[in-house]
């Protein structure tokens, strides 16, 4: 007669489990994150079939969005809070991406309150090496290898490419300054680099910094942060940024005026990027640039 060990019992469960896990899982998810209520309350209000979940105190919604199964979830302001949140995002929902959405400051000359940056790299402002010769800036180091990550973390350009495309279907809200209320291009949408730190840029000075010395054309809290999780556990990043102030002297106070129409025109390129995603245009794409290489 075989004797079956408890240990053999509890590994068979195990793997069980695990298989499970797979199965529930193996649909496509797209995970939403945003600092701010304003920032992801459209889309959770979109949610069909939702369902509230509690990991460690902290909320997130799932649901359907433009047929897409999708996990929306606010990360609250800085890096830490948005690593945390991605972590446990990728942890409990295996996410296929990962997209950022919210409003950021403008540092490229030729944007305004309203306009919109598509990441097509994510650069940690803060994480420096202060020096006598200036400073340099620097990627994070994999907790595992030991391998330092490069300062600039490149988007997966099938995700860039799909953005592109949503950005000419969607009806963004104009928030039109004095000096362009004469332009029939009310929203702008480039591809650029975004800057992350903990700090809110209010200065002039600091501003012409970022640009000079990252070229970056917006500055945010978190997008960054969430990249470099996604880097070390594999899993594609895309962050979308809409401005609400140009991160000069009068930022708060544009930022008041400006954030919940920011917040939305952001939150509507999101779902038609994620209506894409469900009608297949990661794989399509994906093939179509394998066929130019």
């Amino acid at each position: 007669m075989q004797v079956i060990s408890p240990a053999s019992v509890l590994l068979g469960t195990a793997v069980w489990l695990a298989a499970c896990s797979l199965a529930v899982h193996a649909e496509p998810v797209t995970v939403v994150l945003g600092a701010q209520t304003r920032e992801i309350s459209a889309l959770r209000e979109e949610l069909r079939d939702r369902k509230d979940h509690n990991i460690l105190g902290l909320p997130f919604w799932e649901g359907r969005l433009a047929g897409r199964r999708v996990v929306v979830a606010k990360m609250s302001a800085g890096k830490v809070n948005a690593a945390m949140i991605a972590t446990l995002a990728i942890e409990h929902f295996r996410p296929a991406e990962i997209l950022v959405t919210g409003i950021a400051g403008g540092l490229h000359p030729d944007l305004a309150p309203g306009d919109i940056v598509i990441a097509r790299q994510t650069v940690q402002h803060d994480m420096v090496r202060h020096g006598d010769s200036g400073v340099e800036y620097r990627g994070a180091r994999h907790p595992v290898t030991g391998r330092r990550a490069p300062a600039f973390l490149d988007t997966p350009t099938t995700l860039v490419a799909i953005a592109q495309q949503a950005a000419g279907r969607v009806p963004f809200i104009p928030l039109v300054g004095d000096d362009r209320r004469t332009s029939p291009h009310l929203v702008r949408v480039i591809t650029g680099i975004v800057a992350t730190g903990d700090a809110f840029v209010e200065s002039d000075s600091k501003r012409r910094q970022l640009r000079e010395q990252l070229n970056a054309d917006c500055v945010e809290m978190e997008g960054g942060a969430v990249a470099q999780v996604c880097n070390v556990l594999g899993v594609p990043c895309l962050v979308i940024r809409c401005m609400s102030d140009m991160a000069d002297s009068t930022a708060m106070a544009d930022l008041e005026a400006f954030a919940d129409a920011a917040a939305l025109n952001s939150a509507r390129l999101v779902y038609a990027i994620v209506d894409l995603l469900h009608d297949g245009q990661q794989d399509a794409l994906t093939l179509q640039m394998k066929k130019k290489q």
